[in-house]
């Protein structure tokens, strides 16, 4: 019994022995967040700068193209979960699901638009100010307009499927995420709890707010 206990024991040393390794090796594979940040944005600006024209002419293809250069940085599961926050473990798979979807069309229907006004002015990637931990980083970006204004700009990092994605924005102080998640919060109480309903207004309650 005593052998056998000590051969179990090993067992499961070397088993988190090998758990750790492998964290060691996924952790040390990941790009450098800055360099993923410069790269998303020169890909998101190119793409801008391509389809700017599609904007009136054919607008639903311009949010495709748009949303084809700009989903790949965003972890839209992550950033609608932080958003339902409390909610989420009262919601169905298939409702958080439909949140994460709608949230992803939306997010991006604003956040193109926004884009689509910016001409000639310069984003500026920041180096780090302290190095990731445990999956997270922090990035600090200026944007700066025509006039010569400078708006901060900070992106909240994960580590999703060995990549460096967005799971929120801070502009100029202001917490897009947890905006989201009072807005989703007011919606809750507004529907009575009925989180289908809530998924299914979602696009006017954003709008209203």
């Amino acid at each position: 019994m005593v052998i056998a206990m000590k051969t179990y024991a090993k067992s499961i040393l070397l088993a988190l022995t090998v758990l750790l390794a492998a964290a060691s090796a996924s952790a040390e594979e990941l790009p450098d967040p800055i360099e993923s940040v410069e790269t998303a944005t020169s890909d998101l600006l190119a793409k801008l700068e391509e389809v700017r024209p599609l904007y009136d002419s054919d607008r639903e293809l311009f949010f495709q193209e748009v949303e084809g250069a700009l989903g790949p940085f965003i972890d839209f599961e992550g950033f609608s979960r932080g958003v339902m926050a409390k909610y989420y473990r009262l919601a169905t798979a298939d409702q958080k699901a439909q949140f994460a979807e709608t949230f992803q069309n939306q997010l991006v229907r604003t956040y193109s638009s926004a884009l689509v006004t910016f001409n000639n002015e310069k984003i500026v990637v920041l180096p780090l100010e302290r190095p990731p931990e445990r999956g997270r980083a922090t990035a600090k970006l200026e944007i700066h307009g025509a006039d010569g204004a400078v708006y901060p700009v900070t992106y909240t990092l994960a580590a999703v499927d060995g990549k460096w994605k967005l799971r929120n924005i801070i502009v100029e102080g202001i917490n897009i995420g947890l905006q989201f998640r009072s807005q989703f919060s007011s919606s809750m109480q507004r529907y009575r709890n009925d989180i289908d309903a809530v998924i299914t207004n979602w696009d006017v309650e954003i709008q209203e707010s």
